[in-house]
């Protein structure tokens, strides 16, 4: 540590050698251990009993804040329970923010639960959303909560909007949307992007429209440069998926479907048709690749004009249809030819009533392959799709 400090900060003199000699850097494991002998065991304890936290989680919040008295905290606590905070939430929201317990019941914490209520949040779903984010006890409710409550019914159109927004981002009542969200949903509006999809985007996924300005208005100008039309919904899915990748990752996954035989033209065409075929991992990328073109035979091709096959689960849902659409063509009531891929994508039940319950009582086995317990161990080459 002595060499490592020098070496940033050359020591210019003897004496000052010496005072760093005589006075070392103080051992963060010696403050922890200082802080928490400190911490007052009455608080501790009440942590535990009271306020269901374990003792690690006790005395970690006990080393942050100390409780004086009694009245105010049994209050705050007495109200959680009355909104019907479960002791895991109350736990949980004690363990982040102890410093709750000192708030005022009345001034502070109850206008806000009672606020929360009125918009459809009870029960243990207050405290599900209070305890996610206990800031939100903690800033103005006039001056930001509600105010953002009412701008955001305005830009959405209806309070059940707003909640389904809150629920995936509970900063939007926290945050200066003046200068975060409103400028993301001009940038929207200016680039022909429909009023229904916005609010799309802002129900199914707020956080998105969190993002700094500069950024989100690069993010959509590329997608429109890659050919997607912001009247689609596609255009949405594409802001979310584009939002979450950073450079580096989008370059690995180029060069994961590289690797396995699409060239970059038709990476950004299958990102356009189906934009979270760039957020599975590179292993699920590799397997299902890897199964439809050993298994079915399918060119690499054949796959980037229908990415979605490869988002689907190889287990629960590639596997099992393959097994009983094989087991159906063996017995010459389907055809692989009429197009294989297009079982894959139907619904549950429509292919439950079409493969399945149509076929079991003459064919029992397909309801032992739909369930997974039959091999599939592909199809013959002469079904290869290019």
């Amino acid at each position: 540590m002595l060499l490592s400090l020098l070496r940033r900060r050359p020591l210019h003199s003897t004496a000052t050698l010496l005072r760093f000699l005589h006075h070392p850097i103080p051992n963060p494991t010696d403050q922890s251990a200082a802080a928490s002998a400190a911490a007052a065991p009455a608080t501790v304890s009440y942590l535990i009993s009271s306020c269901g936290l374990s003792p690690s989680a006790a005395l970690s919040a006990a080393e942050k804040f100390h409780l004086k008295s009694t009245a105010n905290r049994d209050a705050v606590l007495a109200l959680l329970n009355e909104h019907g905070f479960t002791k895991l939430q109350i736990a949980n929201l004690v363990s982040k923010h102890p410093a709750l317990l000192a708030a005022s019941p009345e001034k502070t914490i109850k206008p806000k639960l009672e606020f929360f209520a009125g918009i459809g949040y009870t029960g243990a779903d207050l405290g599900k959303l209070i305890s996610s984010d206990p800031n939100l006890l903690l800033v103005s409710l006039e001056k930001r909560i509600v105010r953002n409550f009412d701008l955001l019914k305005t830009l959405l159109g209806s309070p059940e909007a707003v909640v389904a927004a809150i629920a995936g981002s509970s900063r939007l009542l926290r945050y200066n949307l003046s200068t975060m969200m409103l400028p993301n949903l001009q940038t929207l509006r200016d680039h022909g992007v429909p009023a229904p999809k916005i609010v799309m985007l802002a129900t199914r996924y707020p956080r998105v429209l969190m993002k700094k300005p500069d950024h989100f208005t690069k993010i959509v100008k590329l997608l429109k440069e890659m050919g997607l039309k912001p009247i689609l919904t596609k255009f949405i899915l594409a802001i979310n998926v584009m939002s979450g990748l950073t450079t580096a990752t989008w370059e690995r996954k180029l060069a994961v479907y590289r690797s396995l035989g699409w060239s970059d033209k038709e990476t950004l065409m299958a990102f356009t048709k189906h934009p979270y075929c760039m957020l599975s991992s590179d292993k699920k990328i590799r397997e299902v690749m890897e199964f439809f073109v050993k298994k079915l035979h399918w060119e690499p091709a054949f796959l980037a004009a229908r990415p979605k096959l490869l988002c689907l689960s190889l287990e629960k849902r590639t596997i099992p249809r393959c097994s009983v659409f094989s087991i159906l063509e063996s017995k010459g009531l389907v055809s692989w030819k009429s197009g294989v891929h297009t079982f894959l994508l139907i619904s549950e039940i429509d292919f439950l009533e079409k493969y399945v319950i149509k076929y079991r009582e003459q064919i029992p086995e397909v309801l032992e392959a739909h369930q997974g317990k039959l091999e599939f161990v592909g199809l013959q080459k002469r079904y290869r799709r290019s």
